[in-house]
């Protein structure tokens, strides 16, 4: 790949050590001849990717999610330096910035490229999600009733705490607690879970790309919460039907040349 010659760095502060660690990687880069924007600020600024090369993430998946709309729109690789607990995204390690840095600046890595969904409400416009969107009752301790269909073909209605509905990146995350399948990251599917279902003969069903679903809710008495990359999906109460897709669009992930997605899936959930 082509060596980088404008990077962003967003560190969260509220992890320990990672203002420090983005200093520390503003003044290897400027040591390589690299122009350096820094940032701790959340939302990011606008236009913060724009004209940028790459961008280096201090924090954990949650940082790097946050950077999910100008990725794409600038087309800017992220890439992750792990501070966070549990994180898929966040491969690169805060004591290898020495020796691992150098070799990125000088074109040593690859671009993934990860799927997205699409989603929107009735009379709204779509919007993008990495990992998933959720749609959970809006009562507490009370089932929520949903009917879900493909290509307007009926699916299953269901009587759950809610549903997740996951890109293979987000497979690992919220679908993943759920009980659903792992995907992988390269694959074009959206992943669906009901969440405690009220009944056991409901699992999982992964649709393929080109597939558009539409999520009803039943009379619940109050409107489902739906949440997507763990933030609200919409400013104001949702409006159903949601229609949910695998985008067109894909977020582009910088990792090593080595970068192994089993290796990292071994290490987080212990499969070794």
């Amino acid at each position: 790949m082509k060596p980088l010659q404008n990077i962003a760095i967003l560190s969260n502060a509220s992890q320990k050590g990672a203002e420090k660690a983005g200093f520390q990687l503003k003044k290897i880069a400027e040591s390589h001849g690299i122009f350096v924007k820094i940032s701790d600020n959340f939302p990011v600024p606008d236009q913060f990717l724009d004209g940028m090369d790459a961008c280096f993430v201090m924090g954990g998946d949650g940082t790097l999610l946050s950077l999910l709309e100008q990725g794409v729109k600038y087309g800017v690789p992220v890439a992750g330096v792990r501070y966070g607990k549990l994180g898929f995204l966040a491969t690169f390690s805060p004591e290898g910035l020495d020796t691992q840095m150098p070799q990125i600046f000088n074109g040593d890595y690859r671009i993934g490229s990860r799927s997205l969904l699409s989603f929107q409400e009735k009379g709204g416009e779509p919007k993008l999600a990495l990992n998933d969107l959720v749609v959970k009752s809006g009562s507490n301790g009370r089932l929520a009733r949903f009917s879900v269909f493909a290509d307007d073909e009926p699916v299953a209605d269901y009587a759950c705490d809610g549903i997740v509905f996951s890109t293979p990146t987000g497979s690992t995350a919220y679908n993943l607690a759920a009980g659903g399948p792992v995907a992988h990251p390269h694959a074009r599917v959206v992943l669906m879970t009901p969440i405690s279902a009220h009944t056991l003969t409901s699992r999982s069903v992964v649709f393929p790309s080109g597939v558009t679903l539409r999520v009803q809710s039943n009379n619940n008495p109050d409107t489902p919460l739906v949440s997507a990359d763990g933030q609200p999906a919409f400013s104001l109460t949702s409006n159903f039907p949601l229609e949910v897709s695998a985008s067109e669009l894909t977020f582009p992930l910088l990792e090593e040349l080595n970068h192994s997605h089993f290796r990292v899936l071994r290490n987080k959930l212990k499969w070794d």
